[in-house]
């Protein structure tokens, strides 16, 4: 292999170091931002799973839950669980 040929080459495998770095903190951060919607999926799916087998409203509330819960995760879901949900017998303030 001649010289400048070698060399070119050892410029361009140091030259695209920093690339891999830089891509380093989006693989990163779009492996957490995947696992955080993961858990919200399955606490989501969670919270519908309660909905539909102890909830205590008629079908036309379950609906309208459902459809909260699906269109807002996050906020559906903390709505949900603070609000709508059956507190096992305590009595509401």
């Amino acid at each position: 292999m001649q010289p400048r040929v070698f060399l070119s080459m050892m410029l361009l495998g140091i030259a695209s170091i920093p690339a891999v770095e830089a891509n380093m903190g989006t693989l990163i951060g779009s492996t957490i931002g995947g696992i955080l919607g993961l858990i919200i999926l399955v606490l989501d799916i969670a919270a519908i799973y309660e909905l539909l087998t102890k909830g205590s409203y008629d079908c036309c509330g379950k609906v309208v839950w459902i459809l909260i819960i699906f269109f807002f995760p996050i906020g559906g879901l903390i709505l949900y669980w603070c609000c709508a949900r059956d507190h096992g017998g305590h009595e509401s303030v």
